[in-house]
């Protein structure tokens, strides 16, 4: 499948850290060869898209099969897994408090202690490896009990979500290569289990696992499903901001508790708005505002007036750090009337409608 040989961006954080979706074809080959009802099914010469050329990229996250021969520790903290398949040989994965774990029969975490020298199991992992022997990874999902008449869950970051008009949700992941339509009455899972999700917990940089027989090749591919589970979004830092093409210097966004955050001012110039500060009786506010636009944000809250709309919620406060106001990549976005997006460790601005805005002069 041309889909399954495209690959997207790996980001290594901290001493060994892993991203986002995507896996090599290598690696669904073999998931392939030790389960054959993983095989995906051909669309129908009158669904089947015309393929084009992809752009080669570089993979996001790999996916592994194989049994667990030791179980790491140091001391009574188990730091890793060794592992050994009979096509590539043995690696070590590293676990932390970034992994994973997913019941993928069930559709909900499990947990270490649940696994055991002996088992079987795929791991999701960083394409950072290192060259010793053997390679070493670090693992940011392992999925277990998966049924033998079924597929391995599927783990995707949200790099866009749109919604349709008839309610279902359609979401670009895999550095734009996969486009994944949720449908709507599809039924979401939390990966915590603590609350009910839905359409409006997708936000940019979340992960979810997903079930999926048929990829309809195109470009981008699609797909389409009715079950997910929703996991939390992984932090970043020192993230690229692009807008309109043009690669902005000297200015990264991050990824911090599930939310995409920009740094205001030096984000909102480019757009041509201006940014104030006021200290009130009651807090401190920052406002942007433009020839025809306007967004009022109370430090430290996470209601926002937009003209004479309020919203509620973005996902995170405003706050100033060190005399930056970091505020929602998105409500800037929703401001501007721009497509906002997270492509391989780069949030891009795209403006979607006529010219609502007049770039900074320079």
């Amino acid at each position: 499948m041309t889909y399954l040989k495209r690959t997207a961006a790996a980001v290594l954080g901290g001493a060994i850290l892993c991203t986002t979706s995507a896996f090599a074809a290598e690696s669904v080959k073999q998931q392939v060869e030790v389960n054959p009802s993983a095989v995906q099914t051909a669309p129908s010469a009158d669904t089947a898209l015309k393929t084009e050329a992809a752009p080669e990229v570089m993979a996001e996250r790999d996916l592994f099969y194989g049994k667990i021969t030791k179980i790491l520790k140091e001391g009574d903290k188990v730091t890793g897994l060794l592992m050994e398949s009979e096509k590539d040989g043995e690696y070590i994965f590293h676990i932390g408090e970034y992994t994973l774990f997913f019941n993928s029969g069930e559709g909900t975490m499990t947990g270490l202690d649940t696994l055991k020298v002996g088992d079987s199991i795929y791991v999701y992992h960083s394409t950072a490896m290192t060259l010793s022997l053997p390679p070493q990874s670090a693992a940011e999902a392992i999925v277990t009990n998966v049924p033998a008449d079924a597929r391995a869950a599927m783990l995707h970051t949200v790099e866009h979500v749109a919604k349709n008009e008839d309610g279902s949700v359609v979401v670009t992941t895999d550095g734009g290569q996969l486009e994944v339509t949720i449908a709507k009455d599809a039924v979401y899972g939390d990966y915590m289990g603590r609350q009910i999700m839905g359409a409006d917990d997708l936000r940019i940089g979340t992960r979810f696992f997903t079930w999926y027989q048929a990829v309809q090749e195109s470009l981008p591919a699609q797909v389409g499903v009715n079950k997910l589970t929703v996991a939390p979004a992984k932090d970043l830092t020192d993230l690229g901001v692009v807008i309109d093409e043009k690669t902005l210097e000297n200015v990264t966004a991050k990824m911090e508790n599930g939310t995409l955050m920009i740094p205001a001012s030096a984000v909102a110039k480019e757009f041509g708005l201006k940014a104030s500060y006021q200290k009130l009786e009651k807090g401190e506010q920052v406002t942007l505002k433009g020839t025809d636009k306007e967004l009022v944000m109370d430090v430290g809250s996470d209601s926002f007036k937009m003209k004479e709309d309020v919203v509620t919620s973005y996902g995170a406060a405003v706050v100033i750090t060190e005399g930056t106001t970091w505020m929602p990549a998105q409500a800037l976005a929703d401001l501007v009337g721009a497509k906002l997006s997270l492509n391989n460790g780069t949030v891009v601005f795209t403006p979607v409608t006529e010219v609502l805005y007049t770039p900074a002069k320079k």
